[in-house]
């Protein structure tokens, strides 16, 4: 009998040594925040700025990135040593986002690290100064909203010296009718004439007829070599449960080709 007890409280040691380490409280000045690089602006490409404000190093070796707009986590796993008094960026890819569903958002990272000799984890409340996730989800959730609102179709091009342009039609499903277009926005390398809407309120509940009057934006290999968003033309957007949402069209890839097409002639690139 005693020879199972020893063996019992051995496997459950083991046990115990093999798993994750017990969730303990961040040390004082491990912190973290959303951020996004400026090369890739209007992308859905994140980071994770993590700042060790402590008097020792921290040795980061997961993350477990947990919002109340996602269905599921964001996982990373590694090796990022942050010595005392630096900082560190875990890119990441984020799920699509959800509507707020009256809730404010909400992030937290749960870290596994080694600190002061000893393997931990922590969770550490995540902030989003800049508003880049919560632009990203609410995002996520107008394109939803567009998406079930309308039809989006887009007419055959026509091309005349430095100006494209294309008839967009909006037809209503019928499945909501509390999405208003509030205007598209153009992009580095294609901007937009007169005729395109930027500032507007249309209710999409309604048949609406636009016109993609594209001209040519800045045109240098740099912005060519630079430019990260291309063809994707934003849409803002407000519903009964958002203010304020952007998103980009889903162009079909012939008229991005066309609209490439039109640049590189234009530009002789």
């Amino acid at each position: 009998m005693r020879g199972r007890i020893a063996l019992l409280v051995l496997l459950l040691v083991v046990a115990g040594c093999s798993g994750a380490p017990e969730r303990t409280p961040p040390p004082d000045g491990l912190t973290a925040n959303v951020m996004q690089y400026r090369g890739k602006r209007l992308t859905r490409d994140i980071a994770v700025a993590i700042t060790n404000g402590t008097d020792r190093e921290v040795s980061l070796t997961r993350m477990r990135l947990m919002s109340n707009r996602w269905s599921e986590p964001v996982r990373w796993s590694g090796t990022e040593d942050v010595g005392a008094g630096f900082g560190t960026g875990i890119d990441v890819d984020p799920p699509t986002g959800g509507c707020p569903d009256g809730a404010d958002l909400t992030i937290d990272a749960d870290f596994t690290y080694e600190y002061d000799g000893e393997e931990r984890r922590s969770t550490v409340p995540v902030t989003d100064p800049h508003g880049v996730l919560r632009d990203l989800v609410d995002g996520d959730c107008g394109q939803r909203a567009f998406d079930e609102a309308v039809d989006l179709s887009i007419g055959p091009p026509t091309i005349t010296r430095n100006r494209w342009t294309a008839e967009v039609r909006l037809t209503p499903t019928g499945d909501r009718s509390d999405v208003v277009l509030l205007g598209l926005a153009p992009t580095m390398r294609f901007d937009f004439g007169s005729r395109t809407p930027t500032e507007v309120e249309l209710d999409l509940s309604r048949p609406q007829r636009l016109l993609l009057d594209v001209t040519m934006g800045r045109c240098d290999p740099h912005v060519v070599a630079e430019d990260k968003v291309g063809t994707r033309f934003g849409a803002r957007v407000r519903t009964a449960g958002i203010e304020h949402a952007y998103f980009t069209l889903d162009l079909d890839e012939d008229v991005r080709a066309s609209l490439e097409d039109f640049y590189a002639e234009r530009c002789r690139l």
